[in-house]
Parts: structure tokens; sequence; C-alpha cells
């Protein structure tokens, strides 16, 4: 005989986690876990997709769970204060666990101060590192496509108008592009 969680079933249908819908909504407090059918919705806390006290643990999101506190717990707790006080504390300790490996987990991710000051280093991209057929005008750091001929000049003016026909556009004029190194 094997275990059966009662959370990867409806407490009250008894359906399982695949024929209630594919989501089982589970109590953080207690043994019980609803289908959406089965929930009262009105006496239900949400809490979340998952726990801290799992992810503290390390175990990832499951997408067939939600997790709540179910409406016989709120109706519990409002009638017995030591155990709605014995959760409360539970809760808090969890929480201030949670925050502190939070606060580890950005202290690692955080770079040093020396590496937030070292400027990145700005590169022009060369004639193999482009993108396009075309060799590149280096000037002021801008990088600017030009395209050759077979015999390294620049195209007519007759194939510049002529090169948008080919995409079925009509020919669009051209101005002499000025050659300057003036920064923009």
């Amino acid at each position: 005989m094997g275990f059966n969680c009662s959370q990867h079933q409806c407490w009250d249908c008894q359906q399982k986690n695949a024929d209630a819908g594919g989501m089982i909504y589970r109590c953080r407090w207690c043994e019980r876990g609803y289908c959406e059918d089965c929930l009262d919705w009105d006496k239900t806390e949400l809490l979340g997709d998952n726990l801290k006290e799992y992810e503290l643990l390390g175990y990832p999101v499951v997408a067939q769970a939600y997790y709540i506190r179910c409406p016989p717990c709120v109706d519990h707790h409002a009638t017995n204060i030591a155990e709605r006080d014995f959760c409360a504390q539970q809760a808090a300790e969890i929480d201030a666990k949670y925050r502190i490996m939070q606060e580890e987990q950005q202290a690692k991710d955080m770079p040093s101060p020396t590496e937030c000051t070292k400027p990145s280093p700005v590169r022009t991209p060369s004639e193999t590192q482009s993108l396009t057929d075309a060799s590149t005008i280096e000037d002021s750091a801008v990088a600017t496509p030009y395209p050759l001929t077979d015999d390294g000049g620049r195209p007519s003016k007759r194939k510049r108008k002529a090169a948008p026909t080919s995409f079925g556009l009509e020919a669009m004029p051209f101005d002499e592009p000025a050659l300057t190194s003036s920064p923009i």
C-alpha cells in the first residue's frame, strides 16, 4: 500500500490533481487541499504559488499547486487564539530567515565597487566584424556602411537610383553624402 498525500487531492470530493483541472489549492497550515470547485473562496486566504519555507529549502514552484489558508484553518484561528499566534510566530520566523536569504543572494549578485567603476571599452566594428557586405568608414567612433563596387569605388549615381526599383519601389533620389569628419 502506497502513501497518499492529502494535499494532492481535493479534501471534499477526493478528485486527484489531474481530475480537478490540474490545480489543487493546498493549505499552508494543515493537511487539506481543495479543487477549484470545492474551495469556499469567501473564507480562503490566498498566499501564493510557493511558500517561503519551501524556497528556503530550495524547492521550486509547483505548477499544480497554489498555497492558501483554507476555510477550516481561517475559522479555527478565529476561535483559537493560541494556535493562531503560534502560526503567526512560525510565519514571522520564516519571513526573517527568508529576508536573510534574499540579502545574502543580493550580496552575491552585486558587483564589487571596483567592478562598478571600470569603464567599458568603446569599440567600433571593424570590416571583419561588420554585419553588412559593405565596408565601413570609421570616423569619430561612428561606423557607417558604405557599399563598394567591384573596382573599389562608389557605385554610379545611375546604379544608386536604380537599386530601389529592384525591390518593386519607385526610384528615390539620393543626395551625395558629405564626407566630413564633423562630430554628430
